[in-house]
């Protein structure tokens, strides 16, 4: 009988266990598939379209790209569990962050899930989760809209005093290594354009 007792006293210890730790784990973002992350970006990078007359790539251009990037995050079919908000630093970092309102805008509480940078000495983007997973991919971006929003985006990165070769000593994965299916997100692409 005692050992009966102290048999389902340990069972019901360890699931109050799990239940506590299962709440503190609750407030973190969950890990979004970086893979697809370098996947849309590359694909927002490609097919964005210069919304002014112009062809000027200034800030409120970059505002509506980061808004197209967000949209692009978001397309089915969905790589992460709930909503992604997208921010541009003035370092020219992307952060991509629970956007639980679904406002496109940054409120409390609402947790970083993943990074994304430019790295044009190595003509790569690099996702980067919370956790410092790092991933890598060769953007296949070319054409002048392209040009113009890598241009503006180096621009910010010399202001911010990021060099060429600053990330050069960044230890990441390859894209082909990351999880994944490549194909899926190509098709992510809410739309091409404005």
């Amino acid at each position: 009988m005692n050992g009966a007792v102290v048999k389902y006293g340990l069972i019901g210890l360890a699931i109050v266990a799990y239940l506590g730790y299962s709440s503190l784990q609750g407030s973190k973002p969950s890990s979004a598939d970086l893979g697809n992350v370098l996947d849309r970006t590359d694909f927002a990078l490609t097919n964005y379209q210069v919304s002014n007359a112009e062809g000027d790539v200034d800030e409120a251009e970059m505002e509506m790209f980061t808004s197209y990037l967000t949209d692009v995050m978001n397309a089915s079919p969905a790589f992460y569990q709930g909503s992604i908000g997208m921010s541009l630093g003035a370092d020219a970092m992307f952060t991509g962050y629970q956007d639980a309102n679904q406002n496109k805008v940054r409120d409390s509480g609402e947790e970083n899930i993943f990074t994304v940078e430019l790295d044009v000495e190595n003509e790569r983007l690099i996702a980067t989760d919370v956790s410092g997973n790092a991933v890598h991919h060769r953007y296949s971006g070319s054409g002048l809209v392209t040009g113009l929003l890598i241009g503006r985006l180096l621009s910010r990165q010399s202001a911010a005093g990021i060099r060429r070769g600053s990330f050069n000593n960044r230890r990441t994965t390859s894209r082909a290594s990351a999880s994944g299916a490549r194909s899926r997100s190509r098709s992510g692409g809410s739309r091409s354009g404005k």
